[in-house]
């Protein structure tokens, strides 16, 4: 028995109680064919198939070979009350009985424990599968991860050299234009890192949420002061909900989302597009939208656009800048405080990612509801 408990786990009591009606249920369907068959004039043989054929379907609706052993058992009790003369006892008479008895008994028993191997296999087939997306995964990070940090890094590494280099002679401009380019690279480079930690947190469990009623305005007030420095080539319009919507949150993740949310905008859109932020209310939620008005996301992207690693086919204005972590963390972390993050399709052109955060009520709202 201890070998069982080992292999295949602790029986909760909810797990007994739900594998024992099914074993009786299938048990007594069992009973009910094979006397329908005694009762056509089928022979002995067919019913102990059927008996047999109750163990087997046993093993593919529990989940202990525990409950094999038991059906076999309980099998053997059934076919010799039921169906062995004399009928309704334990009592055994003939000598052709006991012989068929046990070969029905070592056939459920070979039967059910082939079932059970089959499972196995399955089991360590399935775990396998993940193993291998968790690999491709680790793979595709890597290669991420070399291919998107290897372009920024080198253009650090050769705009430092030239301001290093006392021989080459640059103009304030232009000195100016290579700190920019240094600054933006690394900057970037920064932001890559926080969602790769907010995605190796979150695999972990490691993300403990600070919650605290916040102001749903406030946060994306603070969020855009945090937003690429591209954005100043960009028409960007934010509309507060002129309302007070109060969310319990962890402040500083969510800012992240809408960071995220907003530079992903900025990312594939074209320089002088336009992009709203919008804060509403709908329903008992507060609903936080970037729109803008770039090519648009067609109906294949839109399906895989939350996946890890996963870049849109359509256009990108840098790319240099293309690893898919943005809206996979996003979802996720969203998803966190309980609220749900999709996409939609805008017209005439483009796209809007919309969030939402279950909202907390104010003192004075509980207290009307209440009067």
């Amino acid at each position: 028995m201890d070998w069982l408990m080992q292999r295949y786990g602790k029986l909760t009591g909810a797990s007994v109680v739900a594998n024992a009606a099914v074993s009786l249920l299938i048990q007594m369907i069992t009973v009910l064919v094979a006397m329908l068959l005694d009762a056509l004039g089928f022979s002995e043989a067919a019913k102990v198939i059927v008996f047999v054929l109750g163990v087997l379907v046993t093993s593919l609706f529990t989940t202990s070979p525990i409950y094999c052993l038991v059906a076999s058992a309980l099998s053997i009790l059934c076919f010799n009350f039921f169906l062995v003369s004399p009928r309704f006892t334990l009592r055994i008479e003939g000598t052709g009985v006991p012989g068929t008895i046990a070969v029905m008994f070592v056939v459920a028993l070979l039967a059910s424990y082939l079932v059970t191997r089959m499972r196995d296999n399955e089991r360590k087939s399935a775990e396998a599968s993940l193993k291998a997306q968790n690999e491709q995964l680790r793979a595709n990070l890597l290669r991420s991860v070399s291919h998107d940090l290897r372009t920024p890094l080198t253009a650090i590494m050769g705009n430092a050299d030239i301001l290093l280099d006392k021989s080459v002679e640059l103009s304030e401009k232009e000195r100016r234009r290579l700190v920019h380019h240094v600054y933006e690279d690394a900057t970037w480079l920064v932001d890559v890192v926080q969602n790769l930690l907010y995605v190796t947190r979150l695999e972990e469990g490691g993300i403990e949420l600070g919650r605290d009623v916040e102001l749903v305005d406030d946060v994306v007030e603070e969020a855009m002061r945090h937003v690429s420095r591209d954005a100043a080539n960009h028409n960007i319009v934010v509309t507060p909900s002129g309302e007070l919507l109060l969310a319990r949150m962890d402040a500083q993740v969510i800012v992240q989302v809408v960071v995220n949310l907003v530079n992903n905008a900025i990312m594939h859109t074209h320089r002088g597009s336009n992009i709203h932020i919008e804060v509403r209310r709908v329903g008992q939620n507060a609903e936080v939208s970037v729109t803008d008005d770039g090519p648009g996301i067609n109906q294949e992207d839109k399906q895989r656009v939350f996946e890890p690693f996963y870049t849109t086919s359509g256009i990108s204005t840098d790319s240099q800048r293309g690893m898919g972590l943005g809206l996979s963390l996003c979802q996720s972390l969203v998803e966190a405080h309980g609220g749900t993050l999709r996409v939609e399709n805008v017209s005439p052109h483009g796209s809007a990612f919309i969030f939402t955060l279950p909202l907390e009520s104010l003192p004075n709202e509980e207290y009307e509801s209440n009067g």
